[in-house]
């Protein structure tokens, strides 16, 4: 009665897998099994450690393996192998895998016909399954004749192939972006085709591989960055998400009270928002207020930087009172600072989404994007921003991400234009010229799905985080960084004066009240609240009502943006920002 194979075993006939688990998933399974396979790369781009890891997998799935070197010699090969995780010395000794350095048996004149018998002679003899030539371009060297080099090479993939040997063929280019092999035919007697190289990325070459060719299946050809370390290649995956996340009504807050006032309510949850802004703004800030706001609820955070330590994010935070550290012990807090050009943009992606789906987190800072656009090319940093971008919606995780911007730029960095229209949110904060002197200002400039404040808000940099105040309505042409003043209006007539008698807690203090809404006779009551909780000195309570009864029966009373919400809403206007 005939045995029905497992799925697997039929997979396993089909597919010469190579043991480099993200490169075989593009493959779908590996290389074809019986095929010739052309490795085409520059010098030094890793074609010889992918070829030898391929074939220590082989003897590993129990299979007779066989790397003939045509460039190197055998003492060098091994001593590079030793390094590496991978090598087997037993798998050597005992022949399971044959090293050949073919140069030492036919010397350095040897042609290509030898070479082709040998081979042929050593898969028959030793039921080998896996060859390797390491290059395949030596051999059309000793060739004079283009058309005697596409006769052997055409022949020599003909004769593995009909011995049903899986073979690479590993070919010298020079020009990675016109052809994969030197001579032409290489590519066309090829089943499969891959091609690695090197690009240089700041002060460091980074590695390439891509799939241009696999006969009879399909495949991946997108470009994947691959790393050569003591475990051997590793090719870091691809980060995908479908336009299908999920939406929901459901907010989160900031972290700010009058920042989520102006959003409607807070942002809703699994969104992105872009903070931009010139340096010195405040981004950073406000990005660790709002994973202070998740952390004080219990919710898993991550705090991704690009430009600062793990060490100066802890005293960052300090400073404004949250002990990011204690959190970080107890697991519901992860930092990860790394530079950009550390890591291939990949990995840091693999990276990130690792983090994300071991701990559940839920909030996001990513801090500063702009970071990874300064390190590389703006098509991969866009394609880069968007995938985790669409990432952290599909896994439900509301994220912030930074972006720093030239003092000329209209709110937007490199690259950023295409993002704005990706993320859900963006916060402009920018430093503008008033009254002699530069001014925070920030605005809500896009919420999607939702109406939001379209004002400019003048905003401080505290010990408590960023406190919001009042709105520039008496001010024209801020956006151009020099706002001219029109007109005090009574809001910030009224502001000045909380400034005055209660020092910087006084713009968080007006903001506020500015967003509830009160009566003459509330902001009085309000006052004799500060003095008996001694907060406000005694001798200054009237000569405060009488400045604000001064302005406002100098101006016919409350303004109706004032007067018309809610009124009496006095509790908690000095509580960390929050009402």
């Amino acid at each position: 009665m005939a045995v029905k194979k497992s799925v697997q075993a039929a997979d396993m006939e089909e597919n010469c897998p190579t043991g480099i688990a993200e490169l075989d998933s593009a493959l779908q399974g590996g290389f074809p099994r019986g095929s010739v396979v052309l490795l085409a790369g520059s010098s030094g781009s890793g074609k010889t450690m992918l070829s030898l890891q391929w074939l220590f997998d082989g003897v590993k799935r129990g299979e007779n393996c066989m790397y003939i070197s045509l460039t190197e010699p055998l003492f060098k090969i091994v001593k590079n192998l030793e390094a590496m995780d991978f090598y087997d010395r037993k798998a050597i000794e005992d022949q399971r895998l044959k090293i050949i350095d073919i140069r030492v048996m036919y010397g350095d004149q040897f042609y290509g016909e030898k070479v082709m018998e040998f081979v042929e002679d050593q898969v028959k003899s030793a039921n080998i399954k896996r060859v390797c030539i390491d290059s395949i371009t030596a051999i059309a060297y000793n060739l004079k004749d283009k058309a005697e080099v596409r006769k052997l090479i055409f022949e020599l993939g003909r004769i593995l192939t009909s011995l049903g040997c899986t073979t690479v063929l590993t070919s010298e280019i020079v020009d990675t972006k016109e052809r994969y092999s030197v001579y032409g035919v290489e590519e066309f007697i090829s089943d499969a085709i891959i091609k690695l190289d090197q690009v240089r990325v700041g002060d460091e070459f980074q590695r390439i591989l891509q799939i241009i060719k696999v006969r009879g299946r399909g495949y991946s050809s997108e470009d994947r960055y691959f790393r050569i370390t003591p475990g051997g290649i590793t090719v870091f995956p691809k980060v995908k998400m479908p336009l299908g996340y999920p939406s929901t009504m459901e907010r989160v807050s900031t972290g700010n009270a009058v920042l989520d006032q102006m959003l409607g309510g807070g942002l809703f949850s699994a969104s992105s928002t872009i903070l931009a802004g010139t340096a010195g703004t405040g981004k950073s800030m406000l990005a660790l207020q709002f994973l202070s706001d998740g952390l004080k609820q219990g919710v898993p955070c991550l705090y991704g930087s690009f430009e600062e330590s793990r060490e100066q994010v802890l005293r960052n935070a300090k400073s404004c009172g949250w002990d990011f550290g204690t959190y970080e012990k107890e697991g519901l807090l992860t930092l990860r600072c790394v530079y950009p050009t550390e890591k291939f943009m990949d990995e840091h992606l693999a990276e990130i989404q690792a983090i994300v789906e071991r701990k559940g987190i839920k909030r996001c800072a990513i801090d500063p994007l702009s970071a990874i656009a300064s390190a590389f090319p703006e098509d991969s940093y866009v394609n880069f921003a968007k995938r985790l971008n669409n990432y952290m919606k599909a896994r439900g995780v509301t994220t912030m991400f930074t972006s720093s911007v030239h003092p000329d730029a209209d709110g937007r960095g490199r690259g950023d234009r295409h993002l704005s229209t990706t993320v859900d949110n963006l916060i402009t904060l920018r430093q503008v010229e008033m009254e002699g002197e530069l001014q925070p200002v920030l605005n809500v400039v896009k919420e999607r799905g939702s109406t939001h404040s379209k004002e400019l808000r003048r905003y401080d940099i505290t010990g408590d985080g960023i406190v919001i105040g009042s709105s520039l309505a008496g001010y024209e042409a801020v956006i151009t960084g020099v706002g001219r003043k029109v007109s005090q209006t009574v809001e910030e007539k009224l502001e000045a004066e909380f400034k005055r008698f209660l020092g910087p807690m006084g713009a968080q203090a007006f903001g506020e009240l500015s967003e509830s809404g009160v009566s003459e006779e509330g902001i009085d009551a309000y006052i004799d609240s500060l003095v008996r909780g001694h907060i406000l000195r005694a001798e200054d309570g009237g000569p405060f009502k009488d400045s604000v009864s001064a302005i406002l029966q100098g101006e016919g009373g409350l303004p109706p943006k004032l007067a018309k919400k809610k009124k009496g809403v006095l509790g908690g206007l000095l509580g960390g920002g929050r009402p």
